[in-house]
């Protein structure tokens, strides 16, 4: 099994330089990077104590890609300061901000200390590792490939096991720690990505293996997330699925009508094919009516709770208590109320809420733009789906268990969609700029976006 693990370490080494040369690769190994880094764990357990540097090698590799892009001229900043994503900078500030009035400020330094790297390269280099529609598309398709791999390989990890009806790698068996496990909400979020991927994207150039990378995804996506134990990222990942199959798929007419209801059909048909493979033994405990109505109990308990401590704090309710101020009301070290929008409230005050919210707002505008943009064309117009599925889907499981401190989702997801259409509305426009000048024959892409980047300095 070490030698599997030396030989799977010697395929991502390879992966990641590459990836330095073709960003999209680098935004799919930063999309799988938590399963990742668990499966490498479980095939060679020494890597536990260095999972901090693998973190950060994966950053670093990220960092380069970006920098790649700018020696090609393909690197776009200012696509990146839109209203997203200057309200999710805003949320930022203001939780480094709450630091000085925060009653729990030393376990809420640790919580930066833990999760300022992840909040830093998904925040401010994770968006710039794409600059078009296109570069999205590859993204996803290599993330929807590399996933299947990384899948198959957790489902046979040789440190995997069952534990209280969750599928965990035991990370801890190299030090005789038995808690010590690998984390089932990461897991279960790639598992909810890879399945939206799979199920709402246009594969057609990929010949006759597009069935096999939409069922191929689709049924391990959601696999791993049932063995995760996860039910929340289950349930939003098949709600998302299903209500965006029909946008992902264009209905002029009542063939295509008829097309787009089989096809919703053959996916609820995967994915009950994919439950009765694996909801089974101990995956289909965490189903039974007892634990689903004790977590759904948890979860508006703690709800009910933020909202009682923000009430009776109303020196707080304008610019909140602080961070991690309701792991100190419940008297822990760490802990969160599992929702965003009540940690916004809480924590940040109205004033954060109202932000969280306007970012919202905007990302509902753009998501619609960019489906009433790209309807005609049912590759741009699948890829569009997919990822406006992930941005709801991020948005859902925030309400379940986000938190502003080490929880990029959904901010990140949403940067990502505002750059991309700020690139594209901006491409477009130098394209007609320069082709009114120069004409249509000498159109290059590298120089029509630098072109566009000067068209938009300038006064006129």
């Amino acid at each position: 099994m070490q030698a599997i693990g030396v030989i799977m370490m010697f395929g991502l080494l390879v992966l990641a330089v590459w990836s330095i040369a073709r960003p999209p690769l680098a935004f799919a190994i930063l999309n799988l990077m938590f399963p990742i880094k668990q499966v490498l764990q479980g095939y060679m357990p020494v890597l536990v104590q260095y999972g901090g540097q693998m973190s950060m090698v994966i950053v670093g590799l990220a960092a380069m890609s970006v920098a790649y892009k700018s020696t090609r001229k393909t690197l776009t900043v200012t696509s990146y300061f839109s209203p997203v994503t200057w309200c999710a900078l805003t949320i930022y500030a203001m939780s480094v901000f709450a630091l000085l009035y925060t009653p729990a400020r030393e376990s809420a330094l640790g919580m930066f200390k833990d999760s300022g790297p992840y909040m830093f390269v998904f925040v401010l280099v994770y968006p710039f590792l794409l600059s078009s529609l296109e570069d999205l598309r590859q993204g996803i398709l290599l993330t929807v490939t590399l996933g299947c791999f990384v899948v198959v390989a957790y489902f046979f990890n040789p440190s995997a096991q069952w534990s209280g009806g969750r599928f965990v790698v035991n990370l801890g068996q190299m030090y005789g720690v038995t808690d010590f496990t690998s984390n089932p909400l990461a897991l279960a979020d790639a598992g909810g990505m890879l399945m939206i991927f799979a199920a709402l994207m246009n594969f057609s150039e990929k010949g006759r293996m597009a069935p096999v990378y939409m069922v191929a995804g689709l049924m391990l996506g959601l696999g791993l997330a049932i063995v995760s134990g996860t039910r929340g990222q289950i349930i939003f990942a098949i709600i998302v699925s299903v209500a965006m199959y029909p946008i992902s798929r264009k209905i002029k007419d009542a063939k295509q009508f008829l097309l787009v209801s089989f096809g919703v059909m053959a996916m609820l048909g995967i994915v009950f094919l994919t439950f009765s493979i694996f909801l089974e033994g101990e995956a289909a405990r965490r189903w039974s009516f007892n634990l689903v109505q004790e977590g759904s109990q948890d979860r508006q308990q703690r709800l009910l709770l933020a909202m009682q401590f923000y009430f009776q704090h109303p020196a707080g309710w304008f610019l909140g208590n602080g961070t991690n101020s309701f792991a100190y009301f419940m008297g822990h070290l760490l802990d969160y109320p599992h929702n965003l929008a009540a940690e916004l409230l809480l924590d940040y005050g109205i004033v954060g809420l109202g932000i969280g919210v306007l970012a919202g707002y905007f990302t509902y505008r753009n998501c619609r733009r960019m489906i009433a943009m790209y309807g005609d064309n049912p590759v741009t117009r699948g890829t569009v789906a997919a990822w406006v599925g992930l941005c709801i889907f991020g948005f859902m499981t925030s309400m379940k268990q986000g938190g502003v401190v080490g929880q990029p989702v959904p901010f990140c997801y949403w940067i990502v969609l505002a750059k991309i259409l700020h690139d594209e509305l901006r491409a477009a426009h130098a394209r007609e700029q320069h082709d009114f000048l120069y004409g249509a024959e000498s159109y290059d892409a590298p120089l029509a976006l630098e072109y566009g980047e000067k068209l938009e300095e300038s006064p006129g």
